[in-house]
């Protein structure tokens, strides 16, 4: 079997070649966010009906404080932008209570309400008839800003569900007019003046300058979800058409993430990423966001946002499934090319390896044996070296001992000669003795330490600040570093350690097991660090 070079080499291009990412980093660190965002959906909408639970309850004490509507229009508040019908319901509850009080401000503030309720459900005409009702000239303050606002929402509204010339530009004029209408009343440079400084310049195509604004806006709404949620809107509106995708992506997410964190049900923050995503290649994902955006607009109620979703539902599923089909059989094609590849490499391998199988076994046993030997000497040095210490050692030690039982023995002698055996007794102490262990172990820490300088360092090292232990100087040891000491020197038998310490057995086990617990580093692992120092 031979395969040309030229094909072998167009097979692995074929099949090594990257696929490019379809979004960068930050843009999917970004939509990471939303998702955790999303994970946590119902403890955000929990927060809300809490809020609303909270309202009701305190319906009755409102009523009988004289503040019914105030309660009853925070109701409305509550459900304007999380569920139509019962919006509706508290706005008309609001209107019925403002007729009842004879108050002409509470009547067009619930007929402001009605009709923003009416919108948000694409009920358009009879929005529209709702706002004709109002008497614009007895309106201030607050109550002319809705106006203004909700006459520029509705006929925008109005716009998109046309789309068609001339009544698209007729109706975007009419909702400009209503905006700059608004911003002459609102106070310069506050965030309801940036914001819709910014939609008109993103209307007459002033889009670097609409993102300046309404990047003021994101300065100074401070913890305003709301605000934030439609200025990052109005920014991925901005940044889509300056041909910033990456940029756009980022803002809806953010905007839907705010939507999320508010348990804001009128949306259509999440619906536009999961278009923008969805041309990107992230399929699945874009799955998942158009069918929350439909459950969100469906528990709303809101039939035009379900319009605009139904319509790029069916698109987002079929072209989905068209992807994953075309990846199933790129994958199947893949596939085969990989296994005609694969049988040729084999083949080749399987050839040189006869060839090279003996000489590749005897260098890899050479090189074995090679550095077993190393270590072998470099284990015969430290060997010799610590040999070679504690024999020296040994040879003053037992001439320094020699020479004191030397004088020990005359002075017993001549104890027993004059009869002063009470004197006897008091040389015979065992303070003396211990005081002799106390020079062993002084001399083999002297000893120790010249051999390993840096032992207790990093011994040390193997444990946190609070569990480390300082000899009482740089010439001696501890006791526990003590036990360890002789495990490096190649005594591992806690018998041995123990006749050397003058510990019992269970006493050096019980040091050794507590001393690994504390250490930073696994059990098993401890005694192999030790000897490495």
């Amino acid at each position: 079997m031979k395969i040309r070079k030229p094909i072998l080499t167009c097979l692995l291009v074929f099949l090594m070649v990257p696929v490019k990412a379809a979004i960068d980093k930050n843009t999917a660190d970004w939509l990471n966010k939303l998702d955790a965002s999303l994970a946590k959906r119902d403890y955000y909408e929990k927060q809300r009906i809490d809020r609303i639970e909270s309202l009701k309850e305190g319906m009755a004490k409102a009523k009988a404080e004289g503040r019914e509507f105030t309660q009853m229009y925070a109701l409305y508040n509550e459900y304007k932008s999380y569920r139509y019908d019962s919006a509706r319901h508290y706005s008309y509850a609001c209107l019925g209570l403002a007729t009842r009080l004879q108050n002409p401000q509470y009547i067009a503030q619930s007929q402001e309400a009605i009709a923003f309720s009416l919108i948000s459900a694409g009920i358009l005409s009879e929005a529209h008839d709702v706002m004709l009702s109002i008497d614009r000239s007895a309106l201030s303050g607050k109550l002319l800003e809705d106006y203004y606002e909700i006459n520029s929402l509705l006929w925008r509204n109005m716009a998109d569900y046309i789309k068609e010339e001339p009544f698209y530009t007729k109706y975007i004029n009419r909702s400009n007019g209503y905006l700059d209408s608004l911003k002459q009343i609102v106070p310069p440079n506050s965030c309801m003046w940036w914001s819709v400084t910014g939609t008109r310049q993103l209307r007459e195509h002033e889009h670097q300058k609409a993102l300046e604004s309404l990047q003021h806006v994101l300065d100074g709404c401070g913890d305003d979800l709301h605000m934030r949620a439609k200025a990052m809107a109005e920014m991925a509106w901005a940044h889509i058409l300056l041909e910033h995708e990456d940029k756009a992506i980022v803002c809806f997410a953010q905007a839907a993430m705010a939507d999320n964190e508010t348990a804001t049900r009128e949306i259509t923050a999440l619906y536009h990423l999961a278009r923008l995503i969805f041309k990107e290649g992230e399929h699945e994902r874009a799955s998942v966001y158009v069918h929350q955006a439909l459950e969100d607009v469906n528990f709303y109620g809101t039939r035009l946002r379900k319009v605009e979703i139904n319509d790029i539902l069916p698109i987002i599923e079929q072209d989905r499934y068209d992807g994953m089909r075309g990846q199933r059989n790129w994958l199947f094609v893949a596939t085969a090319l990989f296994v005609i590849l694969l049988l040729a490499c084999l083949w080749s391998y399987w050839t040189i390896r006869r060839k090279n199988l003996k000489l590749t076994e005897a260098r890899e046993t050479i090189a074995g044996q090679l550095e077993q030997l190393k270590l072998t000497n470099l284990q015969l040095q430290e060997d010799d070296k610590i040999k070679n210490a504690y024999i020296g050692r040994s040879f003053y030690t037992n001439a320094e001992f020699i020479a004191k039982l030397e004088k020990l023995y005359l002075a017993i002698d001549r104890k027993i000669a004059a009869r002063q055996y009470e004197d006897l007794r008091s040389m015979m102490k065992l303070s003396t003795l211990n005081a002799e262990r106390e020079n062993m172990y002084e001399a083999f820490d002297q000893t120790f330490l010249k051999l390993f300088p840096d032992f207790v360092e990093r011994y040390n090292a193997l444990f946190e600040e609070k569990d480390r232990k300082l000899p009482d100087n740089d010439q001696s040891l501890t006791s526990e570093m003590r036990i360890f000491a002789l495990i490096r020197l190649g005594i591992n038998d806690s018998e041995r350690i123990a006749k050397f310490l003058d510990y019992s057995v269970h006493t050096v086990n019980t040091y050794k097991t507590r001393i690994k617990n504390r250490s930073t580093v696994d059990n098993e692992q401890f005694e192999h660090l030790i000897m490495d120092i």
